[in-house]
């Protein structure tokens, strides 16, 4: 049979009592600390879904903002540019009424000046003619002698 030795019950007696001491002071802290760490990766992992999740939310909603303002600029810009197409509009307008204004008042003002004109020309007619009949009634004389009358008359009026 088996002989039990008592140095064999101290060995067994200090292997359990080794294994009590090292369960208590490095195998239950070494598992709770893993338990802990592993808890915390998981809670992190938690939270990096999350802030992902955020980020793509903030993502899609700073593009749909892009695409709004994209928008915004391209109807501003119409406005704009319907703006200076209306006020191009208005300005060729307005100039060409003003040429029309213009135009009027230089013929308005050459129709006066043709009335002015022709009552000078009546005037100074009328005087020539005054003074023609003067001289003829003076001195009546043959054809060539009126004609050469009217001759110097014209040159001296012409020479004034």
């Amino acid at each position: 049979m088996i002989a039990i030795d008592y140095s064999l019950v101290l060995v067994i007696l200090n292997f359990i009592l080794l294994l009590l001491i090292l369960n208590k002071l490095l195998y239950k802290p070494i598992q709770k600390f893993l338990q802990q760490r592993q808890n915390k990766i998981d809670e992190d992992m938690k939270q990096a879904a999350k802030a992902k999740e955020e980020a793509e939310t903030l993502v899609k909603k700073k593009d749909e903002e892009l695409k709004l303002s994209a928008e915004d600029i391209r109807k501003l810009k119409k406005k704009a540019q319907k703006e200076a197409e209306d006020k191009a509009y208005e300005i060729l307008k307005t100039a060409k009424n003003q040429e029309k204004k213009i135009l009027q008042e230089a013929e308005e003002q050459l129709g006066q000046e043709k009335i002015k004109a022709m009552k000078d020309l009546e005037g100074e007619l009328g005087s020539l003619i005054a003074s023609l009949t003067e001289k003829i009634i003076q001195k009546k004389m043959d054809k060539k002698s009126d004609e050469e009358l009217i001759n110097q008359l014209l040159s001296e009026r012409s020479s004034r």
